[in-house]
C-alpha cells in the first residue's frame, strides 16, 4: 500500500521552501534623500566674570580712576592760568580801569569762562573714549579662549547676556569656567592705556582744542569700525 509514494509530497516540500525563502528576503534599502544635519549647539559663557577673576575689572577700575585725576588735574590748572591772566590785568589797570580797559576785562572772564566748558566737554569725552577702548580691549582678549573652547566642544554659538536674554541655562551649556581656565593658561597680558595724547590737548588753546576735537573723533570712528 505503501510501496508507491506519491509525487504530490515533494512538489508541497518545494512550496513550503519557497515560501519560506519569500519570508526571509530582506525588505528593499531605501535612497538616501538628505544628511541628517548636526543639532545646533549653543553656551552661555559670562564675560564679567571672567574678566573679574581675571583682574582686568580691577585694572579697568585703577587706569579709568587714575585718567579721571589727570583730567581734572589738566581743568585746575587750565582755570589757574586764566585766573591768573585776569589777575594780572586787573593790578595793571588799577582800581578804577577806564571804559575800555572794563570791557577788555569782561571779553577776558567771558573767554575764560569759554575755554574752561570746551575743556570740560573734551575731558569728558576723552574719558569716555578711554573707557570705551578698555573694554573693548577686554573683550578682544576673553574672545581669545572662548573661540579656543567652542571649536573644542564644536559649539555654534556662544551668548553672554545670561541675565536679560537667557530664560533658562543648564549646567553644561556653561562654558565660564573653562574660558576662565583657557584665559588663565594664555597669559592674555594687561590693558594699554590709550589718553595721554588726548589729555595733552586739555590746556591748549581754541586751534588745539579743534585739533584734539578731530583727534578723539577719529578714535571713536576707530572704535565704531573695530
Amino acid at each position: 500500500m505503501f510501496d508507491h509514494v506519491s509525487p504530490i509530497f515533494p512538489l508541497i516540500a518545494s512550496f513550503l521552501l519557497l515560501v519560506g525563502c519569500e519570508i526571509k528576503k530582506d525588505p528593499p534599502s531605501q535612497p538616501v534623500t538628505s544628511e541628517k544635519r548636526p543639532a545646533l549647539q549653543v553656551a552661555i559663557c559670562d564675560l564679567d566674570e571672567i574678566a573679574k577673576e581675571l583682574g582686568l575689572i580691577d585694572e579697568l577700575n585703577r587706569i579709568l580712576t587714575r585718567e579721571r585725576t589727570l583730567l581734572d588735574n589738566e581743568i585746575r590748572k587750565l582755570q589757574a592760568a586764566r585766573q591768573s591772566e585776569l589777575k594780572e590785568k586787573l593790578e595793571a589797570y588799577g582800581e578804577f580801569p577806564d571804559d575800555d580797559q572794563k570791557q577788555e576785562l569782561a571779553m577776558m572772564q567771558a573767554q575764560a569762562r569759554q575755554v574752561l566748558l570746551q575743556a570740560q566737554n573734551r575731558a569728558s569725552r576723552v574719558f569716555a573714549v578711554t573707557q570705551e577702548n578698555l573694554v573693548k580691549q577686554i573683550r578682544t582678549k576673553i574672545k581669545k579662549p572662548v573661540d579656543q573652547v567652542a571649536n573644542k566642544k564644536g559649539i555654534h554659538i556662544v551668548l553672554t547676556d545670561r541675565d536679560e536674554s537667557v530664560l533658562f541655562t543648564a549646567s553644561a551649556a556653561n562654558i565660564t569656567p573653562e574660558v576662565l581656565s583657557a584665559a588663565r593658561n594664555a597669559n592674555l597680558g594687561k590693558l594699554e592705556e590709550s589718553g595721554s595724547e588726548m589729555r595733552r590737548d586739555l590746556s591748549q588753546e581754541t586751534t588745539g582744542g579743534q585739533n584734539s576735537e578731530i583727534r578723539i573723533e577719529n578714535t571713536e570712528k576707530e572704535n565704531t569700525k573695530n
